[in-house]
């Protein structure tokens, strides 16, 4: 017991002085950068004994480990610390959606064919990072658990990105068609996160289709843009006369969301079957339950705003609130499975959503008053969901004494 207190001492004396650093923040602005740490001491102790069990890996993940990411592996300076890939690999995937955001603000349009085919490249470029990144962190003796939540806050934010992407590629629009993609890339994502919490195993999907296949899929989408234009993802392809609204012909894209509401649907029943399984008793299970709120409430507006409130001018500060809520509860699920605290914990972004759906509901964001407060809204999530992950991430650091950018000796 000694010798574990002696090895964490230094920890903890960094942790204090970084504590000590927090306490001069200005108290004007503690809604986005509070004194008060992100992870208490309870928290700190459990990431120092926190292992990371991944799930499954599909045969295309196999195959690709032999033939391409473990000789890339190899061949990687031993200098080059694997939280450095991460990153790189993280702002790739950010470029790509940027990029193709940058040409078309309203997410219809089309972009230039080589932006298409660049954000294709891109998205397989950071493919290749989130494979190698943790080959080098094993390769090198640098694993730590501050890999493992920029990887996986990283992952997260890059979702948002590529579904971005592609509903440019296909020219969805801000409407119904880009919240239901995000809603159904979102869903399956946290809840697997979720599942981590409650199983101590972090899985990417199922056995046979995962995370390296949906990034190839996003590819896919970029590289058939490239080709033959947008214009392709309007072609009709399925008649439902009678059964949908309008016309009852569904087009490629909308065709493209359908199948993946029920892949994501597949995925999600298989994280709360999982869940459910390691409850003893109806207590338990509503309790893990009420831990899911977030995204669900999350998804929820994301998917109704749309529907329900009106005006094109809502469309993009919505859409910025939304991708930054789930950055920020994205990257607390990921966190929290580390140091198992309790979930959720209070921010103030979230619960703002509401109340501003609802005055979206009532007309009152019509006004140029209105637009400007969706606008300051959407600007405090961005503001909040960036102050938490780089917090977060300073305290795992120095209290591990791990170096974001380079290998160096772990500090005890």
């Amino acid at each position: 017991m000694a010798a574990s207190e002696g090895k964490w001492e230094g920890a903890w004396q960094r942790t204090t002085e970084l504590r000590a650093r927090r306490n001069t923040r200005p108290l004007a602005l503690a809604c986005v950068l509070p004194r008060m740490p992100r992870i208490g001491d309870e928290g700190l102790r459990a990431v120092e004994t926190h292992q990371y069990r991944p799930g499954p890996i599909t045969p295309l993940d196999r195959l690709l480990y032999k033939v391409w990411w473990e000789p890339l592996g190899q061949r990687l300076p031993a200098w080059l610390a694997p939280n450095a890939i991460t990153l790189l690999g993280a702002s790739v995937a950010m470029a790509s959606g940027l990029l193709l955001w940058a040409f078309c603000p309203t997410i219809e349009g089309g972009a230039p064919r080589w932006a298409e085919l660049l954000a294709g490249l891109l998205v397989l470029f950071y493919q290749t990072c989130d494979a190698v990144d943790g080959l080098q962190a094993r390769r090198t003796g640098a694993c730590s658990p501050l890999g493992e939540l920029l990887d996986h806050g990283c992952d997260g934010t890059c979702l948002t990105a590529f579904t971005i992407g592609y509903c440019i590629s296909q020219q969805c629009g801000l409407g119904v068609l880009t919240s239901s993609a995000l809603v159904v890339s979102w869903l399956p994502w946290w809840l697997a996160q979720w599942e981590a919490y409650h199983t101590g195993i972090v899985r990417t999907g199922g056995e046979v289709f995962g995370i390296t296949e949906i990034e190839f899929v996003v590819a896919f989408i970029h590289f058939v843009t490239a080709a033959v234009g947008p214009d392709v993802w309007k072609t009709p392809v399925l008649q439902l006369h009678g059964v949908l609204p309008g016309d009852g012909v569904l087009d490629l894209r909308e065709v493209c969301i359908c199948i993946q509401l029920v892949a994501a649907l597949v995925l999600s029943a298989l994280s709360v079957k999982y869940v459910l399984a390691t409850v003893a008793d109806a207590r338990t299970a509503m309790v893990a339950c009420a831990r899911a709120l977030p995204i669900f409430v999350l998804a929820g507006v994301t998917a109704l705003w749309p529907l329900l409130v009106s005006g094109k001018q809502h469309g993009a500060p919505a859409l910025v609130a939304a991708c930054a809520l789930f950055t920020r509860i994205a990257s607390e699920i990921v966190l929290v499975h580390m140091t198992l605290e309790q979930y959720p914990k209070w921010q103030l972004a979230l619960p703002l959503l509401p109340v501003v759906f609802l005055a979206g509901l009532l007309g009152l964001l019509d006004t140029a008053l209105g637009g400007v407060a969706l606008w300051a809204y959407a600007v405090f999530c961005v503001v909040d969901a960036a102050a938490y992950v780089v917090d977060s991430v300073q305290e795992i650091s120095a209290h591990l004494g791990v170096s974001l950018y380079r290998i160096k000796p772990r500090i005890d």
